[in-house]
């Protein structure tokens, strides 16, 4: 560098001729009036594409390796070594790995997508799921998360769910249109199945085919969906940061909590925490459409099989016995399972998303196990009870081989329904330490004990209205003899 200042110095400030300043640094007059005509060294300059004779008549092959690159996924594609390896074994190529990785090196930079920056309106959202490890009761599982996040302010609301379908999309916006106190203007989306209707064929363009469920939702808060392209989640990155801060600040490490309801109510007071720091929170509020009064009603027709059971996605759920061979109603949510008879609701269960699980209620059997009482040994709702050991140990005692037992048994279940587990399982330890063995007997120890003593009744102290108080004299203790004396 110094030189280049040199030269430049002698020819344009000392007034030195090109050939004189030449011989003097011993350099070609040429490159010396180069030095004076550009102000820095421009380098070395390419005037043409380099020649290539070896790799040359393999570039349309790595072409054609790389476009195939593109379908699939991010972590199979191939790399410059993998290319080498393959022009190797497949073409015939001759030379060495080193040209083969710079040129798909070359090639892939060309191919990189430019972006224009963007900026974020008020009142606009973005939602998606992520997946996670959760500990639920002592058991780890798979927690779905949707989470939905105001780019303009940063504010975010997440809710966890056991599966990622319609109800939780559902039930996840209308929580988080309560958290955020509106309802967002649009929301931008990827190409799930419970919201996009398939067809045939990948999405192509930006149409769309909403399903009757999001049509639905839609319909009822008054916001706009927009779809991001297939494999595009760079246009909804704000959500798709949010997921990655969420997952390491409140997913790490793994959450416990002893049902789904306390999980989510610990991610909305960090939720809640977060949105009362971002100032910016109150351009959104003010963009944001009114809240509106909706719950989603999906209900479904199923018919009560003779085993007292309604299938509902794959899952059978238990009614009263009285329904059998009827066609009911079924509302499914996220969390729980409503079937209904018209308006009444005959049955509550949590919601089984394993395919052939079954939930019973043992007081939906209580009418047939009398009736049939020698099934109370292997009866499914008996053993899904988990009833306490009392339970059990009185049936041993009161078996005796010719149903009555059994009989005995199916009464003390009847008396569940009127008392619960825990006043009949006292009473049943006290008919074990006895004699006790009739469900008549059981009950009066139940009663006994949820009773109580009853307080004695007491009298008004109180003197009747115009009247003083009675006072007493006392005889003196010296008329006790005269007395005892007239006795005698």
């Amino acid at each position: 560098m110094q030189i280049y200042e040199d030269v430049r110095r002698s020819v344009l400030v000392e007034g030195k001729s090109v050939s004189e300043v030449s011989r003097e640094y011993s350099l070609n007059w040429r490159t010396v009036k180069k030095m004076t005509e550009e102000p820095v060294p421009p380098g070395y300059r390419r005037e043409g594409e380099r020649s290539r004779p070896v790799l040359g008549p393999y570039r349309e092959e790595i072409a054609k390796i790389l476009k195939e690159d593109e379908n699939a996924p991010a972590k199979q594609r191939h790399t410059g070594r993998r290319v080498f390896e393959r022009l190797r074994d497949e073409f015939g190529y001759k030379g060495g790995s080193t040209q083969v990785r710079a040129y798909v090196s070359e090639l892939k930079a060309r191919a990189k997508e430019a972006f224009v920056p963007l900026v974020s309106i008020a009142g606009y959202a973005e939602a998606d799921f992520k997946e996670s490890v959760v500990e639920i009761a002592g058991v780890r599982v798979k927690a779905h998360t949707f989470v939905q996040v105001l780019p303009h302010s940063g504010v975010w609301f997440c809710r966890c769910y056991p599966k990622e379908n319609a109800e939780s999309f559902a039930d996840g916006h209308i929580a988080a249109f309560d958290f955020f106190g509106g309802v967002p203007l649009r929301c931008t989306y990827d190409n799930a199945a419970y919201s996009v209707k398939r067809g045939s064929g990948s999405i192509k363009g930006r149409t769309r085919t909403l399903t009757d469920s999001f049509s639905e939702l839609k319909s009822a808060f008054l916001f706009e969906a927009d779809f991001a392209a297939p494999r595009k989640g760079n246009e909804k990155g704000s959500v798709e940061r949010r997921i990655g801060v969420i997952r390491s600040r409140l997913f790490v490490p793994v959450p416990k909590a002893d049902s789904w309801e306390e999980l989510n109510r610990m991610l909305l007071a960090r939720a809640e925490a977060a949105k009362g720091s971002l100032e910016l929170f109150k351009e959104d509020s003010a963009a944001l459409l009114p809240p509106r009064s909706y719950r989603p009603e999906s209900l479904r027709s199923a018919k009560v099989d003779k085993l007292s059971l309604v299938r509902y996605d794959n899952c059978f759920y238990s009614v009263p016995t009285r329904h059998v061979g009827r066609s009911l109603l079924v509302r499914g949510g996220p969390f729980e399972v409503e079937i209904l008879d018209g308006k009444e609701i005959l049955a509550r269960h949590a919601r089984l998303y394993e395919p052939g699980r079954i939930s019973t209620e043992l007081a939906h059997y209580l009418d047939l196990l009398e009736l049939k009482p020698r099934a109370v040994a292997r009866a499914l709702p008996v053993v899904q009870a988990k009833l306490p050991p009392e339970f059990e140990a009185y049936h041993k005692r009161v078996e005796d081989g010719t149903g009555a037992g059994d009989r005995r048994y199916v009464g003390v279940l009847r008396l569940l329904t009127e008392f619960g587990i825990q006043p009949v399982k006292e009473a049943l330890a006290l008919a074990l330490s006895s004699k006790f063995i009739e469900p008549a007997d059981v009950r009066l120890l139940v009663l006994r004990q949820t009773e109580g003593p009853r307080p004695a009744p007491s009298l008004p102290m109180s003197t009747p209205h115009g009247h003083g108080p009675v006072v007493v004299e006392r005889v003196p203790l010296s008329e006790y003899g005269s007395l005892m004396a007239v006795g005698a």
